[in-house]
């Protein structure tokens, strides 16, 4: 299940860096590579703010790391599929005399608004997910503590009745050899 995800991560981030340089036509790849590197920081930073705020008021040790990685590696692609095309696009006909500064500087103001809905909407998804890690782990460790607990229980139980069986194996003894030397004794006399 793990390495399907990673698959599919790996697949959606070279989806959205295609699909942004695709967008990008007619501009020297050196350019390209700056604006999908900025772009995909720009995102990335972004979302690990959201996680990391979505993160306030819960505790969940070594998970927080891997769930971090796997939520921020997953949703940087997802973010950047919606913004980034639509912005490399304007960028271009920007470039090109087509746009106006304005209307770009409006788009960007639009694809901004976009962005921070979708953070906002982000940032519930990752503490309703980390709520129920959290609540899955305890449980879990409850389950194993329990565990545990009754695997002594059942040591001791057993310890218990083995010191019982060898106590009575040991009277069971002592009673015989003096019923032997009772009878011995009867039998000389």
């Amino acid at each position: 299940m793990m390495t399907f995800l990673l698959i599919f991560i790996f697949i959606l981030n070279i989806v959205s860096i295609a699909l942004v340089y695709h967008c990008l036509q007619g501009i020297e790849n050196k350019e390209k590579m700056i604006f999908i590197v900025v772009g995909m920081a720009i995102i990335y930073i972004l979302t690990s703010i959201v996680y990391w705020i979505s993160t306030i008021g819960i505790e969940m040790g070594e998970v927080s790391e891997i769930g971090k990685d796997l939520i921020t590696f997953l949703f940087v692609p997802i973010n950047s599929l919606v913004i980034l095309p639509l912005l490399a696009k304007s960028y271009i006909k920007l470039k090109f005399g087509s746009l106006d500064k304005r209307v770009f500087f409006n788009r960007g103001i639009v694809l901004a608004t976009i962005l921070l809905i979708l953070l906002i909407i982000e940032c519930i998804y990752f503490k309703n997910i980390q709520v129920q890690v959290v609540d899955f782990v305890k449980r879990n460790m409850q389950i194993q503590q329990n565990k545990e607990i009754n695997n002594n229980n059942l040591n001791n139980l057993e310890n218990e009745n083995t010191l019982n069986i060898i106590n009575e194996l040991e009277a069971n003894i002592v009673d015989n050899q003096v019923n032997n030397l009772t009878n011995e004794i009867n039998k000389e006399i």
